[in-house]
């Protein structure tokens, strides 16, 4: 194997940082919830200071090797209660997705009410990351994303696999 072949077979690894903007409803399926009344309560819950997603930044460490699909990735976040002014580790897991690198963590035992996703172009560009706020009792849950339309692609199937 000549130099530049083993360079090429190097994990990429790297550091992406986004800002949660975007808040979504979603029904226990994973689809969205297109009830403005829903999507309201869903504003004013990740806006609250028990559960302060809405603005936050979210860094994700990964690091994928695209020969061996050996992947792994942690995502770091300050904790949602405005009153513990923690920074959180979350090890995500890959979600084989097609067309792109996704990880997730479901009810890790930092935030066991939620949902920590990540996702990557294959390009290592257009990092995206969301966090699903399950609501026990209720309709819906509630979504704070990077991305302004996270029901496109295969992750609104990862969304349903287990909001119950």
């Amino acid at each position: 194997m000549s130099y530049a072949g083993a360079a090429f077979a190097a994990p990429v690894t790297g550091t992406a940082k986004v800002k949660l903007t975007h808040v979504f409803a979603t029904l226990q399926t994973g689809q969205p919830d297109k009830k403005p009344e829903d999507i309201a309560a869903c504003r004013k819950q990740v806006s609250s200071p028990d559960s302060r997603y809405l603005g936050i930044t979210v860094s994700t460490r990964y690091s994928v090797d695209a020969q061996t699909m050996i992947m792994s990735a942690s995502s770091m976040l300050p904790s949602p209660q405005a009153t513990k002014p923690v920074v959180l580790t979350i090890k995500l897991s890959p979600l084989g997705i097609a067309g792109q690198y996704a990880f997730g963590a479901f009810r890790p035992s930092a935030l066991p009410n939620n949902y920590v996703l990540f996702s990557i172009g294959t390009d290592f560009k257009a990092a995206k990351s969301s966090i699903l706020v399950l609501n026990e009792g209720k309709d819906y849950n509630c979504l704070v994303s990077s991305e302004a339309s996270p029901f496109n692609g295969g992750f609104s199937e990862k969304l349903g696999a287990d909001q119950k």
